[in-house]
Formats: structure tokens, C-alpha cells, sequence
């Protein structure tokens, strides 16, 4: 699976859209298999969220998101697990190791 962390310098981003870095991370469901900080050009929410469609991210950690592009990423297939805070690395390993993430 991949999941997309919208970042703030190492930290996840308080909310959706507003970040111009992106950690992208390879996992098998229970560990990080592969990492890559993605630099994102787009500046809208709504191009961060086509972007994500066209990298296949399965899911989404993030601060903030209104619900409109919650509802859309699902809609589209793109889990997303919000209201997370802290260095991103860190809460995707910990929502790996409580099986929060599920490929």
C-alpha cells in the first residue's frame, strides 16, 4: 500500500492542502518498505488530491481535512485516517504497528 503524509518541516501538516512536501511511503501492511519525500507543485486541495489519484495512494494521514475532500478521497478508493499529529514517520509507524492501516 501507499500512504501519503502532507508534511510540515518532519511533522504531519495540520491540514490537508496546505503543505508543499509530501512523505510517500511504501509499506506491506505492517512495516515501511520504502520512503520518498515528494515535492508538490500544486498549490489547491484539489489538484493535492488529484495528484495523490495519479501516484495510487491507497491512504491518506493527515491533520485537518474539510469534509468535502474527505468524502471525495474515499470516493475515489483513498483511505483516510485524520485528526493525526507528530513526526510523520513516527505516526505511520504507529498506525502500522495497530493495524490502523490496512493494505
Amino acid at each position: 500500500m501507499k500512504i501519503a503524509v502532507p508534511l510540515f518541516k518532519e511533522r504531519v501538516a495540520p491540514h490537508f492542502g496546505s503543505a508543499s512536501r509530501m512523505l510517500l511511503v511504501e509499506t506491506d501492511g505492517s512495516k515501511i518498505d520504502r520512503e520518498v519525500t515528494h515535492e508538490i507543485a500544486e498549490s489547491s486541495p484539489v489538484e493535492m488530491a488529484r495528484l495523490m489519484l495519479d501516484l495510487g495512494v491507497g491512504a491518506l494521514i493527515c491533520g485537518g481535512i474539510l469534509n468535502f475532500y474527505k468524502d471525495w478521497l474515499a470516493a475515489k478508493g483513498i483511505r483516510v485516517v485524520d485528526n493525526q499529529s507528530g513526526v510523520a514517520r513516527g505516526v505511520v509507524k504507529d498506525l502500522l504497528k495497530r493495524k490502523q492501516l490496512s493494505v
